[in-house]
């Protein structure tokens, strides 16, 4: 809405038209017409757009000059939003003197005097020719580039090889970190890279720029938080008339999270071609102990199965953990499940985290105890108890951890005559993961295993 001081000597319309001479220095079309929409002034910007001249359009009708037919009934509510006071804005179809239709991107105005009174209308228009509509859909274009750019982290370049300049776009100054530029000189980016990778550089002189161009990966350093990134390359070159190199055009993305990602791989095949010589040992040991003190081929079958299925369990338990480490509840429970049908075996104590070989070892224990337990001690009769309990005492690395299995109810129990595996492996097996601290003992009232041995050592990863 348009509003200008009043002169005493000025009426209404020639306050219009002084408000368009104002505007005439505008290199676009510039009418005023009256509330009637007769016109009061036209620009020569509108001689050029429309073909009439300022005294052809003067005391003439807007609507008759240029809306065609099929354009009255937009006018007609232009019209009716400029007299509400409102300005309006956007495209309409025009006519040029000649009779031809041509978009037209138009603002008109109301003016209003100094009592707020409307007492005219301006109007601004601008051809939206086809070089105008070629730059929009030129500009649209370039911006939803740069959108597809940035969201697939896609940074690109023009390197003219013969100035030594390389445009770049805002994606790339993101991937190395620079800042905005509109262009770097190719020398620049030798103190990017990191210096191990320097030899990558299409500039470098250690390869061919065919061998460099096509695919590279190379480490770069980030300028502005300095963190070492991955990056990939590729490039194809611009030959000129004589078939020398003179531009290349290439893009590069950051691999950093692919390189961790094969780096992480690489580490898991390791720690699995590692896991899985332990286990094969384990398995082993554990059938050339059981074929050798099994009493037939039928019962050492039947042992091997259940002590493999023990180890399986705590393998479970420690893959759902990523290998990492395990619950000491966890393995408490899941070791001793198929012994505890009816509650007769109770455990208790803190969370305590086992890393892998210790909680293996502690798993196979208590399935040998819980057999040796159902077939000769408390859970052999109705009336036994097994009571398990665990505790850490101290903090840090003095940080103690006890743990005990105490058989009670069952008949008496005297010390064996003949040690089988399963005794073996818990009294003697064990001393790898838990060292002497690790001992049985045979008491009337029931059997106790027990361990006292520093946390930290507990809970120490698996190792070659």
């Amino acid at each position: 809405m348009t509003s200008f001081a009043s002169a005493e000597n000025l009426d209404p319309s020639r306050q219009v038209h002084f408000q368009a001479q104002l505007l005439n220095a505008v290199e676009q079309a510039v009418i005023a017409t009256d509330l009637d929409g007769v016109v009061t002034y036209w620009n020569r910007c509108a001689e050029q757009l429309y073909g009439w001249t300022a005294e052809e359009a003067l005391g003439r009708n807007i609507l008759e000059i240029n809306i065609p037919a099929e354009g009255l009934p937009q006018a007609e509510e232009i019209m009716k939003c400029l007299r509400a006071g409102q300005v309006w804005s956007g495209e309409i179809i025009l006519r040029h003197k000649d009779g031809r239709t041509f978009p037209v991107q138009v603002t008109d105005s109301p003016v209003l005097d100094d009592s707020g009174r409307m007492v005219g209308i301006v109007g601004i228009s601008m051809e939206i020719s086809d070089r105008v509509r070629t730059l929009a859909a030129l500009t649209s274009s370039e911006e939803r580039l740069r959108i597809a750019q940035h969201a697939g982290g896609i940074g690109t370049f023009e390197w003219n090889i013969r100035s030594g300049e390389v445009m770049v776009t805002e994606e790339f100054c993101r991937i190395w970190g620079i800042g905005p530029h509109r262009s770097i000189r190719a020398g620049a980016f030798e103190e990017f890279v990191h210096p191990e990778d320097r030899h990558l550089l299409a500039t470098s002189l250690a390869h061919s720029l065919e061998d460099l161009i096509g695919y590279t990966e190379y480490r770069i350093i980030r300028q502005d938080d300095r963190q070492v990134r991955w990056l990939a390359r590729r490039g194809e070159i611009v030959r000129d008339d004589v078939g020398s190199p003179s531009r290349i055009f290439g893009a590069v993305y950051d691999i950093t999270d692919r390189k961790r990602m094969e780096e992480q791989r690489q580490l898991l095949m390791q720690e699995l071609t590692h896991r899985v010589k332990n286990t094969l040992a384990m398995v082993q040991a554990i059938s050339t102990q059981t074929l050798r003190s099994a009493p037939s081929l039928e019962a050492a079958g039947m042992l091997f199965g259940e002590r493999l299925a023990a180890l399986a369990r705590a393998n479970d338990t420690l893959l759902q953990e990523n290998w990492s480490s395990a619950s000491i509840g966890v393995i408490v429970e899941g070791a001793t499940q198929s012994h505890n049908d009816h509650g007769r075996i109770h455990f208790s104590g803190p969370d305590v985290r086992l890393g892998p070989k210790a909680a293996l070892a502690l798993s196979l224990a208590l399935h040998e105890l819980c057999t040796n337990a159902a077939k000769y001690g408390a859970l052999s009769v109705d009336t036994g108890q097994v009571e398990i309990t665990w505790d850490v005492a101290g903090d840090g690395d003095a940080a103690l951890f006890w743990f005990r299995w105490q058989e009670s109810g069952g008949p008496p129990v005297k010390s064996p005559e003949r040690k089988g595996f399963g005794s073996r492996l818990i009294e003697r097996s064990l001393a790898g993961s838990f060292g002497e601290q690790a001992g049985i003992r045979y008491e009337p009232t029931g059997v106790i295993w027990s361990i006292e041995i520093s946390l930290s050592a507990l809970q120490e990863p698996a190792s070659g």
